[in-house]
């Protein structure tokens, strides 16, 4: 089967489009997300859940998830990412690894993880910690 130019000038902005699409994002509205409605994913030492990802009435995509680390469990190997992060720290202590640089701070504490530095955390106590997670992902999904 031969395509020719002509057929292609009409098939790649299909092609195009289709690798765009995305699932939709809701937008943000007044809701009430129950604790006891939002299941956890994974075990006793690592477990979250999501609350929501929604954008913005201008666009910007917001995402919220609970963390519950168990003692000396790390979240994950450190990494980085082009949207930020806000971590709110609500029980236990948290060692976070910013830029190579650790810092330990106990529950009512908030960590900030900006746009492409290498970032962690990991539980350095004896007790469970819990922590949210409010991502800035902006235009990205």
């Amino acid at each position: 089967m031969r395509i020719s130019r002509r057929d292609l000038s009409f098939l790649l902005p299909i092609l195009a489009a289709s690798a765009q699409e995305k699932a939709p994002v809701e937008t943000m509205t007044s809701k009430a997300y129950p604790t006891d409605q939002i299941p956890y994913k994974g075990d006793d030492k690592k477990r979250s859940r999501e609350f929501f990802l929604a954008q913005t009435h201008a666009g910007f995509k917001v995402e919220l998830h609970e963390t519950n680390l168990g003692p000396g469990i790390e979240a994950h190997p450190p990494h980085q990412h082009i949207h930020e992060e806000i971590m709110v720290v609500t029980a236990g202590s948290l060692e976070a690894n910013m830029d190579g640089v650790k810092t330990t701070v106990p529950a009512g504490s908030v960590l900030v993880f900006g746009s492409n530095k290498p970032h962690n955390v990991r539980n350095p106590g004896t007790a469970t910690a819990k922590y949210y997670v409010i991502e800035l992902r902006g235009t990205e999904a």
